[in-house]
Order: C-alpha cells, then structure tokens, then sequence
C-alpha cells in the first residue's frame, strides 16, 4: 500500500439498503416510526438542489429537457466498479477504520433495540475508508475518460424533489449517492435497458419499511415513466426481499435446465400488498437489476472473510445462476477466487468479534428472520409462485 493516505472516503458498502437487511436489524426507520428527517438533512438536500439549479422555484431549463441531477456523488470504489464492469476485492489499497466519534442514534438506525444488534450494526456503518493515493490517481484518471452519464427529465426530478423524501442521514452519505450508483453503473453496463428503474427501485419502500413515496401517489408516479420501467419500478422492492428473504434463488438454482421455459413470477408489492404478476422476460430484466444493485453492498476489501454476509451470499448465488443460465444480460464481472481472505486493513471490533462467533449459516438465517418481520410488520407477504411452461420438467 501506499505510504501516504487521502483523506477518509464515505464507506459504500454499508449504504442504507445492504444494511437495512443485514442480519441483525431489527429495529425501523424514523420515517417508518412517523418521525420526520432532521432539519440539517433537509438543509443539505435543499442546497445541493439549489446548487444543481432544482430549487422549489423550478429546475433549470426547459420542460422535459434531460438535466443533470447532481445530488450523489460517486466514491472511489463506486467509481472503479463503473470503470472496469464488477465489483473488486481492494485489500492492500484500502484501510478500514471505525468513524471517530460514530453515533448510531443519529442515524436511520437510531431506533434499533439491543446491545448485541446495536454493537453490530455500529460495526457495519460506523466506518471510514482510507484509500492509498496510487487507488484514488488510478480510479480518478480511468473514471474521467468515461462518458458523462445522460440527466433526468425535469418532471422526475420534480417528483422526487417535491413529492417524495429522500433526504435520508446515513452514515455513509446520502441515499441519492446509491441512487446514483445504480443509475449511472446501469447506463454504461446494461444499455440494453432504461437506467429510470434502478434511480426510482428505492421509491416503493426499502427494507426498514421506509418508503419515500406515499402510495397514493403512485398514479402520478407511473405517468412520469414508461410502461415498462413502471414494471420494473413497483416490483423491485418485491423482488429484492424475495431474492434476499426466501428460497427464490434456491428453487431458480435447482431448476437451471428448465429457467427457459418460466412462463410467469408471482409475488406481492411491498407498498400495498398487491398482487404483481411478471412475465418471464421482464423478471430476467429485473434479476439483472438486481445483480447490478447488489454491486453497492459488497465488502469493499477481503471477500473471503465476509462470505457471512448476506449480501455478498446472494450476489455470489444470483451471479452464478445468471450466468450458468445465459441470462446476465449486464456486465458485471466477477470472480470470487479473486477475493481476498487476509484481514490486514479490516478493523477489530466487539460488534466483528460477536459476528466471528456465529456460524454463517445461522447468521444468514438470521438475516432472513428480520427481513420477515419487516414484512409481517406492514401486512406484506413473502409468498411467490414461479409458474413455468406445462412441458417444463422443473424440481
């Protein structure tokens, strides 16, 4: 590693929805609580959107032309994944340390109850990330040779400023710096589809019951895109905790051989508990939005020693069926022989000695428990059904 250091960098693997669903959560946003985000997140939001030309008096230009929605901003790893197509395990360029001062309560996870649960989570998200300068001159130079990523309409982006709260405090930053990654990873590794869904999959709730969108403004909402990324937009929640929370990925696993003759997925909207029913095409779209979003959570160094995560379990799962199948329709190389098991540059901490204790398979268990209590809490079900071609021969 490098001798000299950069200043800390916002760690991008424990953004809002990685840990939202990690093993030990179980407490809920303040949102969800009926609480309202502080007046210094919301004082944030509003002057970077002044700054962006997209305060209350309207967005710069004129009506339905793309603007640039500056209000994330990409780190170093977010920025290396875009450039080369996947994730990477940075062990040797990257040193870990918990955040000086760190204060669960004035994060999104205030609310969580318990020593054990708060000790962890405090170990996920209070950290900083110290990049040697050859990785920041490395990613910097190799991300400035890419294409700017195309802007958002103004309607949408009047939407989301106006009618939606996403000046959410997070440790690691803001959760428009997600939004982005998603968005802009999609626009250059999967130009095949819209980049609209992964910038709004957030938008019909997340995994702490946080839902930036009142559901009755979904009829404004579906206006506001195609008919196709509207599919995409209300499912993904759904999707995200049947892929994270049940058996999907093992039933799609044990049924390889018969993956092309899916006819249909059936499962229930987050929001609202409504029946969904996507057609086999337009579940393949989102089984490669998932894998791109999944990108955001990885650990950012030593894989190898992080497999307990349920996060990096299911991308491993989700990205080996993908392509055993033939359907990864996006970029997104991976190789997890390429990861590192070596702990240099992975800070010590009770919350990471508790988590060294318990077995994987107990924790990813575990992982699954709270994500149903999350559901069970705003009367929304995990059942699914995979419905495939009468000629099928499926487990």
């Amino acid at each position: 590693m490098d001798a000299s250091l950069t200043l800390p960098a916002p760690a991008a693997g424990a953004a809002l929805l990685g840990v939202a669903l990690s093993f030990f959560l179980l407490g809920k946003s303040r949102r969800s609580a009926g609480g309202q985000p502080s007046a210094s997140s919301q004082g944030r939001l509003r002057r970077k959107l002044r700054e962006a030309g997209l305060g209350k008096a309207g967005a710069a230009g004129k009506e339905g032309a793309p603007l640039l929605f500056e209000l994330g901003e990409l780190d170093v790893r977010r920025r290396w994944q875009i450039v080369v197509g996947g994730p990477t395990d940075h062990a040797g360029e990257v040193v870990i340390k918990p955040m000086p001062g760190f204060d669960l309560d004035k994060t999104i996870f205030g609310s969580l109850q318990g020593f054990l649960p708060r000790t962890v989570q405090k170990s996920k998200i209070g950290l900083d990330l110290y990049w040697s300068d050859g990785a920041v001159a490395r990613v910097g130079g190799a991300f400035e040779l890419l294409p700017p990523p195309p802007g958002y309409k103004k309607a949408l982006v009047s939407f989301m400023q106006d009618d939606c709260d996403f000046s959410i405090e997070h440790a690691d930053g803001s959760f428009m710096d997600h939004l982005k990654f998603c968005h802009d990873y999609t626009v250059v590794h999967y130009p095949d589809q819209s980049p609209v869904p992964m910038l709004l999959h957030s938008i019909m709730g997340v995994g702490t019951n946080f839902f930036p969108m009142g559901k009755e403004l979904i009829p404004k909402l579906k206006t506001l895109m195609t008919p196709a990324e509207f599919v995409q937009v209300e499912a993904f929640p759904s999707v995200l905790r049947l892929t994270l929370g049940t058996g999907l990925l093992d039933e799609l696993e044990a049924n390889l051989a018969g993956l092309g003759k899916l006819k249909e997925v059936r499962f229930s909207r987050v929001i609202d508990n409504a029946p969904l029913t996507m057609g086999a095409e337009e579940f393949w779209v989102m089984m490669n939005y998932q894998v791109v979003h999944m990108l955001d959570f990885l650990p950012t160094a030593s894989w190898l020693t992080q497999l307990d995560d349920s996060f990096m379990d299911s991308f491993v799962q989700l990205h080996r069926i993908l392509t055993a199948s033939n359907l990864l329709r996006a970029t997104v190389n991976f190789d997890l022989k390429s990861g590192e098991s070596s702990p240099d540059g992975i800070p010590v901490s009770l919350g990471s000695i508790f988590r060294s204790i318990v077995p994987n398979a107990v924790k990813l268990k575990l992982a699954q428990k709270a994500l149903h209590k999350f559901s069970a809490k705003i009367g929304h079900s995990l059942e699914y059904e995979l419905v495939f071609q009468k000629d099928a021969n499926v487990v």
